[in-house]
């Protein structure tokens, strides 16, 4: 058994020295099982194999001991005044010194890993895959997951390993939501997140914004809706307080209740204003009561309770034309493009690949 520990150890022992030579000198942190496995796998198993040896050691002295009760003390005993303890204890002293700086260096390349983009898109291909590529052509694509998923501070950073725990569970399991539910209950307040970014005060008062869209017909005739948006700003120097934005302006707080997980049904909401005016809103038909609106969980209204999926927008087929069309990635004089792309985008496949497929057959059957 000794061996065997001792085997385990060194194997795990070279493997991490040579995925930690790869992955720090070849760049190779966009391949997301070399952190894997340098940084969580293999030091399991060298541990697993350093926590052997000392078991089968202790178990061989029982088993002499057994046989010579007498030869042998119960207790071991260190005696550096021979040769052969000094020497043991010295090989000992030095691996455990290896030891210390090989677990600081890769305890600290492990909590890199585990707070990179690879790690949290690619590690958990199948459950993120969807999300992943949706954030990489986000406006957040720059921005590390964990930034808004964990933030900073230490209390959210172990909130997030043991929330991901049951994840990495789910996903061995094969028991993880499809798709991933939104909103995330369990998401970072976006008062410590968002606004790290995006300050309220410095909100604009109204936004010009053009919109482009292309009809169904054989010219695929682009049509633009001009729209002054009055999102209202945070501070009365960049413009109107007043707005979209006027929840978000800092001397207002509005708490509502959600009937349903994905915060559509609100049947009660509670303002505060700038003097401290609370006034209470309740949706007709509804039947709560004082109690219940007492014991009920309420949530501070923030950025997310609109802008929901700011780094992995799912746009719809006839949006996802437009845009194409718009930066010019498909030919706008192609006759039904348009109206063919949709058409072809919008059918259901079973599979990446066959989507693929599928689009190219079914366009160049239309043109060819």
């Amino acid at each position: 058994m000794t061996l065997l520990g001792a085997a385990l150890a060194l194997v795990s022992l070279a493997n991490i020295l040579f995925l930690l030579v790869v992955d720090v000198f070849i760049e190779a942190r966009a391949k997301p099982y070399v952190g894997v496995f340098a940084y969580i796998v293999f030091p399991a198993v060298m541990i697993l194999g350093l926590l052997i040896i000392p078991l089968g050691l202790l178990l061989a002295r029982r088993r002499r001991r057994r046989q010579a009760p007498e030869g042998i003390p119960a207790f071991p005993r260190i005696d550096l005044n021979l040769p052969s303890h000094r020497q043991g204890f010295g090989l000992f002293a030095g691996f455990t010194v290896f030891f210390l700086v090989l677990s600081s260096v890769g305890s600290y390349r492990a909590y890199q890993f585990s707070d990179s983009v690879a790690f949290c898109g690619q590690a958990c291909h199948t459950a993120m895959k969807p999300e992943f590529v949706a954030y990489q052509a986000s406006a957040h694509a720059r921005v590390p997951c964990v930034e808004c998923h964990v933030g900073s501070g230490a209390t959210w950073f172990a909130r997030s390993k043991l929330s991901g725990a049951y994840q990495v569970y789910a996903v061995a399991r094969d028991i993880f939501p499809r798709p991933i539910p939104s909103p995330i209950r369990s998401l970072r307040p976006a008062q410590e997140t968002c606004e790290e970014c995006h300050w309220p005060e410095k909100f604009w008062g109204a936004q010009s914004k053009v919109i482009t869209h292309f009809g169904a017909d054989e010219k695929n005739t682009p049509r633009q809706v001009r729209m002054l948006i009055k999102t209202g700003g945070g501070s009365p120097t960049t413009g109107l307080t007043t707005g979209i934005h006027w929840h978000m302006n800092i001397m207002n707080e509005v708490w509502y209740i959600a009937k349903d997980p994905q915060r559509q049904e609100i049947p009660w909401v509670r303002v505060k204003d700038r003097q401290g005016r609370v006034t209470e809103y309740l949706a007709k038909g509804s039947k709560l009561t004082a109690e219940e609106i007492a014991r009920t969980e309420k949530r501070r209204m923030d950025c997310m309770d609109c802008h929901n999926r700011p780094s992995h927008v799912f746009v719809p087929p006839d949006r996802a034309v437009d845009d194409a069309l718009l930066a010019g990635r498909i030919d706008a004089s192609l006759p039904f493009i348009k109206r063919q792309a949709v058409e072809v985008l919008a059918r259901p496949y079973p599979s990446s690949q066959a989507a693929r497929e599928g689009i190219a057959t079914e366009l160049d059957r239309f043109y060819v």
